[in-house]
């Protein structure tokens, strides 16, 4: 019976928490099993986001970020079904307009330092341009900046700056063909 009470309070909490950022945000699409991790007040939706099924957002505040953290999505953006976004860390991460992500990619502005060991976090800013796609499964990671108009191929491991206007793929990405967006292409 205890269990059953800690997923009923689980769940009234994390609904409550979603009707606060429907509350703050009106004009943005909120899915199913959507989760917010952190402190609210580290979070700014653009008009016309629409986040889908089972996406986390991480927004820090705890103790092994620093207290920090911060993610902005841009108006009109889309973040497809189960994404994870980590803007835990002093920098966090700020997306342009009409992003259009994948289903299932991550985006990280921290990551366990490997060489410090487990109890160790490396924190950078990324920072996504306007009109961004980002394709299935692929992940960025801490301290990238990709240039508006951008394409990241799906699966792609983004470990360096994109860009404008260029297509990157692979793991670790790299340039595929650039003005591949441009006016001038």
């Amino acid at each position: 019976m205890t269990g059953l009470l800690r997923g009923i309070r689980e769940w009234v909490a994390e609904r409550n928490t979603v009707q606060e950022v429907k509350r703050r945000f009106p004009e943005v699409t909120i899915e199913r099993r959507v989760s917010f991790k952190g402190p609210l007040e580290n979070l700014r939706l653009g008009a016309g986001v629409i986040l889908q099924t089972g996406t986390v957002l991480h927004l820090g505040g705890m103790e092994w970020c620093q207290k920090k953290g911060h993610i902005e999505i841009g108006e009109h953006g889309v973040i497809s079904p189960n994404c994870v976004l980590y803007g835990a860390g002093p920098g966090g991460i700020h997306v342009g307009k009409y992003f259009d992500c994948g289903p299932g990619v991550g985006i990280f502005a921290s990551r366990t330092d490997y060489r410090a060991g487990p109890t160790n976090s490396i924190f950078a800013s990324v920072v996504i341009g306007d009109e961004v796609i980002v394709y299935a499964h692929a992940v960025i990671s801490p301290g990238v900046r990709i240039g508006d108009r951008a394409v990241i191929a799906a699966g792609a491991v983004v470990t360096r700056d994109v860009p404008a206007d260029t297509f990157v793929g692979g793991s670790p990405a790299r340039v595929i063909r650039q003005g591949v967006r441009s006016n001038s292409a």
